[in-house]
């Protein structure tokens, strides 16, 4: 049994697909990552990508993670974060649903919602994170 969040990141079992397996006569698998804590395969981003900050010495104890997502990506990072005490500031499209929304709000991040523009706008919600990262980086550890 994981003792934490952390630890049940990945531990997915692999589920046979019998339609599938009997139509092909192959033994077809399925990775049931909807049984991660955060219910996505984006679990394991946010796990990767955090890890790699903290080795490559872009991430320090205390720090905020600013990230543009339309959404499961912001809810595996914000589940990650929280379980390792880093902040969170999600920045998402307006158009998200209002669910991914408050999950990732309940999970203690900062949500900030905007206007959904095509991406070479200066003000869609990846360059708009990007732009608000630079910023904190100056300020926040």
């Amino acid at each position: 049994m994981p003792r934490n969040v952390i630890e049940a990141i990945g531990n997915t079992p692999l589920i046979r697909l019998n339609k599938a397996s009997d139509a092909t006569g192959c033994e077809i698998l399925g990775k049931a990552e909807f049984m991660n804590p955060g219910q996505s395969v984006k679990d394991r981003a946010g796990l990767f990508i955090i890890r790699d900050a903290e080795h490559r010495g872009l991430l320090r104890p205390g720090g905020v993670i600013v990230e543009g997502t339309a959404g499961n990506t912001g809810i595996g990072l914000t589940l990650v974060a929280k379980a390792l005490g880093y902040r969170t500031v999600i920045v998402i499209p307006d158009t998200q649903s209002q669910e991914k929304k408050d999950t990732i709000k309940i999970l203690g991040a900062e949500l900030i919602e905007v206007p959904a523009v095509p991406y070479k706008n200066p003000n869609n919600y990846v360059k708009l994170s990007g732009r608000l990262a630079e910023q904190m980086a100056r300020s926040e550890p």
